[in-house]
């Protein structure tokens, strides 16, 4: 454009339309909230009348009215800032639309970590979901001119340092301080009763009030949490308790300790017509028939690995914490009561290892508060060399990383592994992969497309974890040392379609289906001997992992008894009663008081 007739345009705008936008600003404001609550409505799949009341439209739309007043202060315009405000929350609901149809969950404040944190890493993940990347890099593109162009063609509508300004930039910054710390009057306008959350899904409370509402509220919540201790129901059941006693130390030294988390491992047995074909996973059943293992359940389904994560190493439930969904983003200790800081101060070297970035899910920080030495992530991975199968690092990578970590310690190490060889999606064609192997995976009949194209990826993934977990164990074994190996999976993988397809054999939904876990303890090829096979917790194995390796705690003693008794509880009553006190017990070994009502005991 000339730059004459640029100038031209400008003047035209200020002229003929400034007055006309000044008197249908406000109107755009308020078709604003209600195209956002029509956007919302769409997103969860519900009526646009749906809970349409003034209130929870106003409310839903308000932290954006405040974020986009706090830039007008800024930018000293009006349209510009609802616009960039209006393209930050589609972009909310486009990313909660792709989590609900994945995960069957909508987008959560812990996603916002994530908004935080971005990184290669991040990128390459979130953009392995995205369909036709080149479309929405076009499309954001010419939205990015669009802005630029609608700030350059609307004019300041008050001078800078100007009383307006002043006044602005104070009452707006009031507001989102006052969000940001959890304060009043935020709390009063998205309580409870307004919300109506569930404890159960994330769901409800977006269906009932809108997703940025939900957002709100649960912010308040994580800003405002308390460690809370129901004392009478912690002594209850330690009255009630016979602590498993602990084992003596049956190896000639400590022995080193591996965990690991294998990414979506399942028993795909668990599925009907899978039973009558190849068998993925023989290592693993093998194990579990022989008694080293059995099925677990774990607080999580299709994703948030660091849910089952957390509960393993901490061996506190997810369900303690409720304010805390993501326990490693919304539990901010400097010292995390955990397994690998009870190994450490024995004398362990303590080493994590994962093939992804240590920013993802904030891992970095929460293992350092852990009392992790080390931590090895993805960039370690390509320092070394390692190669990918599929989208991610392989399994085989993260084996031969593990061995590496334990050669290069003299002394007990604890080595805790995440894989992600196995982490989604499954609907694209595979990369990097044994291409003859992948075709000659056997499949149900009947299963076809996506459903046949998800099971296939999915299933090729598990044997090679599976053969990872047999060669961890060969290797082991060939070292000569003691060891304790712990193996299991961290939630069912996001199978939509092949799961409706063929429904499991129990008949439950997905989200009910349990993992398999396997520990093996020895010296050599001297294994000790197994347990019988058992259902577990997850919060549950740690004290598995430390019975086997004969280190006393008191809290992993107290939740492996109280385990046990939850296994064999046959009356509700008494099955609230112990979880009561697990609650209690974790919230106690938060605030690190637990000892004091154990030595009560």
């Amino acid at each position: 454009m000339k730059p004459a007739l640029a100038q031209r345009l400008v003047r035209w705008v200020s002229s003929h339309g400034r007055h006309g936008l000044a008197a249908a600003l406000p109107l755009l404001w308020v078709a604003q909230a209600m195209a956002l609550w029509r956007l919302d409505r769409h997103a969860v799949g519900v009526a646009a009348e749906a809970y349409a009341g003034a209130g929870n439209i106003l409310l839903n739309a308000l932290p954006g009215w405040a974020f986009a007043l706090c830039l007008a202060a800024l930018t000293r315009r009006l349209l510009f800032p609802l616009l960039v405000t209006s393209a930050i929350q589609v972009a909310v609901y486009l990313a909660s639309l792709k989590k609900l149809e994945v995960l069957g969950s909508p987008f959560a404040l812990q996603d916002v970590y994530f908004l935080t944190t971005i990184n290669r890493a991040t990128l390459e993940l979130f953009g392995s979901y995205v369909e036709h990347p080149a479309w929405w890099l076009a499309a954001t593109a010419g939205f990015l001119g669009l802005l630029a162009a609608c700030f350059w063609l609307e004019r300041p509508w008050f001078r800078w340092f100007g009383a307006v300004q002043a006044v602005l930039l104070l009452a707006m910054g009031v507001a989102l301080y006052t969000l940001d710390a959890g304060k009043q009057p935020w709390a009063s306008f998205y309580d409870a009763q307004r919300v109506r959350p569930s404890t159960m899904s994330l769901t409800p409370a977006v269906v009932r009030s809108g997703l940025f509402s939900s957002l709100v509220y649960k912010h308040l919540q994580a800003r405002n949490m308390r460690f809370e201790i129901d004392g009478d129901a912690l002594r209850d059941v330690l009255a009630g308790l016979e602590p498993a006693p602990a084992r003596p130390l049956a190896a000639s030294a400590p022995p080193d300790v591996v965990i690991v988390l294998s990414e979506s491992f399942m028993d795909p047995r668990i599925l009907n017509g899978l039973s009558a074909t190849q068998d993925t996973i023989p290592a693993t059943r093998a194990l579990i028939g022989a008694g080293h293992g059995g099925t677990m359940t774990v607080p999580t389904y299709g994703g948030g690995t660091v849910r089952t994560e957390f509960e393993v190493l901490t061996g506190m439930p997810a369900e303690a914490f409720p304010d805390a969904f993501y326990p490693y983003v919304d539990l901010d200790r400097t010292v995390l009561p955990s397994l690998p800081g009870l190994l450490r101060r024995q004398g362990y070297a303590t080493v994590a290892v994962h093939g992804n970035s240590g920013a993802f899910w904030n891992r970095s920080d929460t293992y350092a508060s852990m009392g992790f030495d080390r931590f090895v992530t993805g960039r370690e991975f390509a320092r070394r060399g390692m190669k990918r199968e599929g989208t991610w690092y392989s399994d085989s990578a993260m084996t031969d990383i593990v061995l590496q970590e334990l050669a290069e310690h003299g002394g007990p190490t604890f080595v805790m592994a995440v894989s992600i060889q196995n982490h989604g999606p499954y609907t694209t064609l595979p990369k990097d992969v044994d291409q003859g192997a992948w075709k000659a995976i056997e499949l149900p009949p009947g299963l076809e497309g996506e459903g046949a194209l998800e099971l296939r990826n999915c299933l090729y993934h598990l044997h090679r974890a599976d053969a990872q977990l047999a060669r961890l164990l060969q290797a082991l074994e060939a070292r000569g040392r003691p060891y304790v190996l712990a193996f299991f999976g961290d939630h069912l993988p996001a199978l939509g379609s092949a799961y409706a397809s063929l429904g499991f054999v129990d008949g439950a939904p997905p989200e009910r289906q349990r993992v398999p876990w396997v520990l093996v303890a020895g010296e050599g090829t001297q294994r000790r001997a197994a347990s019988a096979t058992r259902h577990l917790y997850s919060w549950e194995l740690p004290a598995q992992v430390l019975d086997a390796a004969g280190i006393s705690d008191s809290y992993f003693r107290f939740i492996q008894a109280l385990g046990l008794r939850l296994e064999h509880a046959t009356e509700s009553d008494e099955e609230q009663r112990l979880r009561r006190g697990l609650v209690a017990g974790a919230n106690a070994r938060m605030e690190f008081k637990f000892e004091e009502y154990a030595d009560a005991h």
